[in-house]
């Protein structure tokens, strides 16, 4: 039978417990948001004001553009991430431009890191976060396997507004 003395260590151990566990909950919500809030990305032209507004001309290859500049504390935790997923990419034969999040990005894109991968034959494969959750990790990406469908020749055409997690909102 615990005495007193040690009951009131396990209660004090409980209650130290819910209170880590309350902080890490309630840091861990102000983290997360909605990539595309403001449905940016549902335009339907959504591609050639993109490739119009960052001056981008046709190339003759699947690009992979990448959306980053390393000023918050969601892009440095990225970055690992971004580089393995150039690191893929290349080997995929797919081209990576890398762009900084400025104004004119602002007006289609709403945070920050982010990716567009555009086909061959100028076809919008993917627009949207590199990945979900919190860490913004390569095991919750979605590029890699859509540069895996396209190079098996299939085009998602997935515009992801919906993801959640560790964003910087452009400004």
């Amino acid at each position: 039978m615990p005495n007193s003395s040690s009951k009131r260590v396990i209660v004090a151990i409980l209650v130290w417990i819910a209170l880590v566990v309350a902080a890490l909950s309630i840091a861990y919500s102000q983290q997360i948001t909605l990539f595309d809030p403001d449905r940016k990305l549902a335009n339907p032209n959504w591609l050639s004001l993109f490739q119009t507004s960052m001056g981008l001309s046709a190339k003759n290859s699947n690009t992979l553009y990448i959306i980053d500049d390393n000023s918050c504390v969601c892009s440095a935790r990225s970055q690992a991430h971004i580089a393995s997923l150039t690191d893929y990419a290349t080997e995929q034969d797919v081209k990576v431009i890398k762009l900084k999040p400025t104004s004119a990005v602002a007006a289609l894109l709403p945070a920050y890191p982010a990716a567009v991968l555009i086909s061959e034959n100028q076809q919008l494969v993917y627009a949207g976060p590199l990945s979900k959750g919190l860490a913004c990790s390569s095991l919750d990406g979605f590029v890699e396997l859509v540069i895996t469908n396209l190079r098996a020749g299939f085009n998602s055409r997935f515009i992801n507004s919906d993801a959640e997690g560790c964003y910087c909102e452009i400004r």
